[in-house]
């Protein structure tokens, strides 16, 4: 899978989560929903590659490699506790959405200002990462914040819509650079390229 599908499929996990805690952010058992959607994700594909490692070993002409199977294990163990006991996770994720706000914020800023020249980078696109990043620290630094639920949720579910949006203004900048800059695609593969031959070489 290429860059560009990579960063597309991203982008839209993180649009339909942004725009489920917006939808939900009131209802009093988001958090929990969303702490059993989390452990569905380690459940399911632990339990579905050792169910794989289960038929291989029954082949007596495949050996198993049962060391490799412990981090399904421990992936099934967490997901089942989550499911089973979301409450105990819930403060948990608070923090970790928190920190998540505030990595995605700081990566589009280093990102925009390493990329200002290059791509045309305009300065109010700074405005939504560094949003984002004051949803991050306030979820993180303010007690009044984090102990509201549906507050964190719904500052995390806005915050994700605003990653979407600074991800499509660096699309569209960086495409504008590439119509603007249709030169800069063609650069030759390597030195050998641009150096002259020599009198030698072209009488041999």
């Amino acid at each position: 899978m290429n860059k560009i599908s990579v960063n597309l499929l991203t982008n839209v996990v993180l649009l339909l989560a942004g725009l489920l805690l917006i939808i939900f952010f009131r209802s009093p058992d988001v958090l929990t929903w969303v702490v059993r959607v989390i452990g569905a994700l380690f459940l399911l594909p632990a339990a579905a590659f050792l169910l794989m490692v289960s038929f291989q070993h029954a082949d007596a002409r495949t050996s198993t490699n049962f060391v490799g199977i412990l981090p399904a294990v421990g992936g099934l163990c967490f997901g089942l506790l989550m499911l089973v006991n979301p409450a105990w996770f819930e403060n948990v994720l608070c923090v970790l959405m928190g920190v998540l706000l505030l990595a995605l914020g700081l990566f589009h800023i280093v990102y925009l200002l390493l990329s200002w020249r290059a791509i045309g980078v305009k300065a109010w696109y700074l405005v939504c990462p560094l949003a984002v990043v004051v949803c991050g620290v306030l979820i993180l630094m303010v007690d009044v914040v984090r102990g509201d639920t549906s507050l964190v949720v719904l500052l995390s579910g806005i915050s994700l819509l605003l990653f979407n949006f600074t991800s499509l203004q660096e699309y569209m900048a960086e495409r504008r650079s590439r119509t603007s800059h249709p030169d800069v695609e063609q650069l030759p593969a390597s030195v050998d390229e641009v150096v002259p031959e020599t009198p030698s070489e072209t009488e041999e």
